[in-house]
């Protein structure tokens, strides 16, 4: 794979990661090499992977690891956004051998570290439901050029970050596939039957970063206010807003814990007003700072691992 190289601010510094939008797919060469994740957002395409054909139809996502060897045999009106990765661009201990280990998930869990389980498990194609599709090309978007033009010291942190975002909705629209139910945002063990109320949190998911009220999830769940609020603490214990805010506080973790993107960058990246609005509602949720946070999750990850 071609890793972006720091050129002005962090010269020589190496991220493990590469974007091409438009990417044809011809004679590619991931083997033992890195991950390659596809945001295919229109028509169609076939691969031979190993003795399998995969076909995928927009909009999905693609996962292959580093054990494939893809070989396109067939596209039709394609449109795809690919990224070239080690997983250590997301964690540097992150190899290819703690992924495989026994031990990965517990790691993962404990560290709030991603767990890629749509490569582990050889799922291969995700759907992407209409809701994300728009986010996740801002992002790929983002990323690309945060990579590409390096306007600062934390191009290779913004790059990430976007990145992040992107794994996130992979994580949360796989577990729509994976077990057929959404997942609480924070509780593994929880899942959204409803469909009223998986309508809604797709929506805020799909839209944190942004100025949404409670108007906008209320029209997008197709419910009155009184009505979508009352299943929300039937099934969640909470109000829609009170997920929205939850939510919002929970990507902050991972760009605080695995990023040194300014707390500026992240309060607006996550929907705050100001950091110090951003700072107000991380404490009542979590009884730290910001700045705290982000302290304590870094020594830990690198005492503990």
């Amino acid at each position: 794979m071609k890793n972006t190289i720091g050129r002005e601010y962090n010269t020589g510094k190496i991220a493990q990661v590469e974007c091409v939008a438009n990417d044809t797919l011809k004679d590619l060469s991931i083997k033992d090499q890195c991950y390659l994740l596809l945001i295919i957002s229109e028509g169609h395409a076939t691969f031979n992977v190993g003795e399998k054909t995969i076909t995928a139809t927009a909009p999905c996502f693609i996962c292959f690891d580093e054990s494939e060897d893809p070989v396109l045999i067939n596209k039709r009106k394609l449109k795809c956004q690919s990224i070239y990765f080690h997983p250590q661009f997301l964690n540097i201990n992150m190899t290819f051998s703690l992924i495989k280990s026994k031990f990965y998930g517990d790691i993962a869990h404990t560290h709030d570290m991603f767990l890629l389980k749509p490569f582990i498990d050889k799922i291969f194609v995700v759907p992407i439901t209409e809701q994300y599709l728009e986010i996740l090309q801002n992002s790929f978007t983002e990323m690309k050029n945060e990579l590409e033009n390096q306007r600062d010291w934390y191009w290779s942190c913004r790059g990430r970050s976007y990145f992040m975002e992107i794994m996130i909705a992979l994580e949360r629209l796989y577990g729509l596939i994976g077990r057929g139910e959404l997942l609480v945002c924070d509780d593994s063990s929880g899942t959204i039957k409803n469909e009223r109320v998986k309508k809604a949190v797709l929506f805020i998911e799909s839209h944190y970063s942004g100025e949404i009220t409670l108007a906008d999830i209320v029209k997008n769940a197709g419910l009155n206010h009184t009505n979508l609020t009352a299943l929300f603490k039937e099934e969640l214990n909470t109000t829609p807003m009170e997920y929205l805010w939850r939510y919002r506080v929970n990507v902050a973790k991972k760009h605080l814990a695995f990023t040194e993107v300014p707390l500026k960058d992240v309060s607006t990246r996550c929907g705050f007003k100001t950091v110090q609005h951003f700072s107000r509602i991380f404490k009542e949720h979590t009884d730290q700072t910001p700045a705290k946070f982000r302290k304590k999750a870094v020594n830990e990850r690198k005492n503990e691992l």
